[in-house]
């Protein structure tokens, strides 16, 4: 091989390799300029969609006869409930056992929204006084609407005309008068007894299962007074049949309406709840969404109407607040009964 083909070949390497060089170097900056677009990012699940409810008609169960503060409320309710709820609201009464048979029911039912307990008061107070098994704790809270004021009434003719009135004659006559209440453990019956102890009087306290069913028999003249949500007794009051001397609450509307405190006992406290609870292991969902049908049905205009009328005080409580709420009020009550 001669040195000037040697020469040539030579020549012919280096510029293959600087080509190659080169279209190395080409490569190089075109990937640098366009980057391999990233892998989109998974599209995130959509978010679980809350059961469908109702999906049939709400059975509201009571624990007292038609015509109580807690039957009337409860069936207001329902016609302000029922347009956004797509439903209808049966209210189901249930007296009888001071409360249980009614608790009882509820606590067995499906927990899926469908079968509540409208409550009271007297669900924290009858399990206390006649040692129920059943309690409030059994149930899952879902909303506190009011409290309702507690009265004292008489028939429209009746000597007594205040508090003091009503001290003065159970003091000349010790448990002479006799007095209508609730069932033994209701709200009611707890009141008078406070005020008994605390202006050291005696009567006779005689118990209903239902509101309506006292006032009857304070209006027929067979007891002297009664003690109930002044919803039983309204229209009575605004006819002249039954007359208020006195509340355990203060009202409003009524301000010439005196009450225990007015009359010198401050330390008799009784707030009178009125809420929906329902069975416990209910889907937390199925509770928002009562919550906020409840809670709606505030606005309406007939059960405005209804609840300012009767002086009920708005005290929406949903959920874990309604929860505190009964446990302070079972840890006042066990307090004033000594249990």
């Amino acid at each position: 091989m001669t040195k000037q083909f040697k020469a040539k070949r030579s020549k012919v390497s280096i510029a293959i390799a600087l080509i190659l060089v080169i279209f190395m170097l080409l490569v190089s900056g075109c990937s640098a300029k366009a980057p391999a677009p990233a892998p989109e990012a998974p599209a995130a699940a959509p978010a679980p969609e809350a059961p469908k409810f109702p999906t049939k008609d709400v059975e509201v169960v009571y624990h007292s006869s038609a015509g109580s503060g807690g039957d009337i409320f409860l069936r207001t309710m329902g016609k302000a409930v029922e347009p956004g709820m797509g439903k209808a609201w049966v209210v189901n009464n249930m007296p009888g056992a001071s409360g249980a048979n009614a608790w009882g029911y509820v606590a067995k039912a499906t927990p899926d929204g469908h079968t509540l307990i409208g409550v009271s008061s007297t669900i924290i107070t009858a399990p206390i006084l006649n040692d129920m098994s059943i309690t409030y704790k059994d149930f899952e809270p879902v909303a506190m609407l009011f409290n309702d004021p507690m009265v004292l009434f008489v028939p429209g003719d009746s000597p007594l005309k205040s508090i003091k009135d009503l001290v003065d004659a159970a003091k000349a006559a010790p448990g002479q008068l006799k007095w209508a209440g609730g069932t033994p453990g209701e709200l009611g019956f707890v009141a008078g007894r406070e005020l008994m102890k605390a202006a050291d009087f005696d009567m006779t306290i005689v118990p209903f299962e239902g509101g309506g069913d006292a006032a009857v028999t304070v209006l027929g003249g067979h007891l002297d007074g009664g003690i109930g949500e002044y919803a039983e007794i309204a229209s009575n009051v605004e006819a002249g049949k039954l007359r208020i001397i006195g509340s355990f609450n203060e009202m409003p509307l009524n301000p010439d309406i005196k009450t225990v405190a007015d009359a010198g006992y401050p330390e008799v406290q009784v707030k009178k709840l009125r809420g929906v609870m329902a069975p416990k292991g209910t889907p937390e969902e199925v509770i928002d969404q009562l919550v906020g049908f409840l809670k709606k049905s505030l606005d309406d205009p007939a059960f405005k109407e209804y609840y300012e009328s009767n002086n009920l005080i708005v005290n929406f409580q949903a959920k874990d607040d309604m929860q505190k709420v009964m446990d302070e009020q079972d840890k006042q009550i066990r307090e004033a009964v000594g249990k």
